[in-house]
């Protein structure tokens, strides 16, 4: 069997696929911030055993730093449990492989993908018909776990431990500017 999971969006989604590439089960839910709890939830719904995986995907975004995170990180663990491997799609992929796809990035940017070119990063909108979420967007189009079925056969499988999202750009962190005023540690 072969387990799905999004969690680079408000909607995190889980999909279960036989090795036959047939859907299984296909479940959604508002994250909330709660991407986990929503996918193991939905997990339980499903009625598979995860630990009779062979593979574990997942959304490897770019979407919400730490909504991404947690779906790797789902799929990582299951991974070594049942002793299987892992691939990923781009959150683009699991919106649509063949439009114009485009995501939220930071405040007042958007994340671009037109077919057949790498994503970039623009402050408005494309001209011409497109999917996605976010902001202005009428109808949004989040990345589900079930559109993995038509990527399945162009997925490169990892070990576990070589699994990891793809960041477009560097997290929204700030640098320590001064020390912690212990004895011996960064000043």
């Amino acid at each position: 069997m072969i387990f799905a999971f999004s969690t680079s969006s408000p909607l995190a989604s889980v999909a279960v696929f036989s090795s036959h590439g047939d859907i299984l089960y296909a479940g959604s839910g508002a994250s909330n911030m709660k991407a986990s709890e929503v996918c193991f939830s939905l997990l339980q719904e499903s009625g598979y055993d995860p630990t009779q995986g062979t593979l574990f995907l997942a959304d490897i975004g770019p979407g919400s730093f730490t909504g991404t995170r947690v779906g790797v990180t789902i799929a990582k663990t299951l991974a070594y449990v049942a002793g299987g491997r892992c691939a990923g799609a781009t959150a683009f992929d699991l919106i649509s492989a063949a439009d114009t796809t485009v995501l939220p990035s930071k405040k007042g940017e958007w994340f671009v993908r037109l077919v057949g070119q790498d994503p970039y990063r623009d402050s408005s909108l494309p001209n011409g018909p497109f999917l996605g979420f976010g902001g202005e967007i009428e109808k949004f189009t989040y990345p589900l776990a079930e559109r993995f079925l038509p990527l399945l056969s162009s997925l490169s499988q990892v070990a576990p431990e070589l699994f990891v999202p793809a960041y477009l750009i560097e997290p929204s962190i700030s640098i320590q500017k001064k020390g912690f005023g212990l004895s011996g540690g960064p000043k």
